[in-house]
């Protein structure tokens, strides 16, 4: 916006456009896009909306399971644009307007560190048993490696989890849940992290409990 001669005024105020025509000042209400999106256009929307509705239940477990290096924060990027920019073109899947997401592709976590060795799932009267293999013969990097757990309920949009759970040499570990899910339909994951949260593992879908088929 600029004054012209006589003080006459050109530019956008609001949603006014002030202009000057044959030296008298004028005045129009500034046009609105109307052109519809495109197809592919509608997909990429739809693709991240379902992406960041998954993700936005478990924020602290993002920002825990994917480790954001030196690299990452030079270009701003957090665990959460990573987490996004991974599971976007990865985990979502269907053309507009049915897309959803593929639980077996998502990942919770990812990082350099050795993930679960052949780990496993029990459903209990006290929530979700983990268990994962612990030969006599493993040399751990590092003793103090904690297991991530995750169940998450799709029809509800929630999410139960630890980011901080027993030792990776427990070989085992409970993530407690609460009565009123234990029938509800989870998809559940498990990562490994450093206690001091400068590394992680990549997450290993475990499957799902309480599915209805159909």
């Amino acid at each position: 916006m600029f004054n012209g001669m006589a003080g006459l005024i050109q530019g956008k105020i609001g949603n006014l456009v002030y202009y000057v025509k044959n030296g008298k000042q004028m005045v129009r209400k500034a046009g609105k896009m109307t052109k519809p999106p495109t197809l592919p256009q509608l997909q990429n929307r739809m693709e991240l909306a379902v992406a960041v509705a998954f993700l936005r239940p478990l924020t602290e477990f993002i920002n825990v399971g994917f480790i954001v290096g030196q690299k990452d924060y030079n270009n701003g990027k957090t665990s959460y644009n990573l987490a996004v920019a991974y599971n976007k073109p990865n985990a979502v899947m269907g053309l507009y307007p049915d897309v959803v997401m593929d639980f077996t592709k998502v990942l919770v976590a990812n990082g350099n560190m050795d993930m679960a060795m052949l780990p496993s799932m029990v459903l209990t009267a006290e929530g979700i048993r983990f268990d994962w293999l612990c030969p006599d013969d493993t040399v751990w990097p590092r003793l103090t490696d904690e297991v991530m757990m995750l169940a998450y309920f799709p029809d509800l949009a929630k999410a139960v989890y630890v980011t901080s759970g027993a030792k990776r040499s427990a070989c085992t570990d409970l993530l407690a849940l609460p009565e009123e899910l234990l029938a509800e339909y989870m998809e559940v994951y498990i990562s490994f992290v450093a206690n001091d949260r400068k590394a992680a593992a990549r997450s290993i879908y475990l499957g799902r409990f309480n599915k209805v088929p159909g």
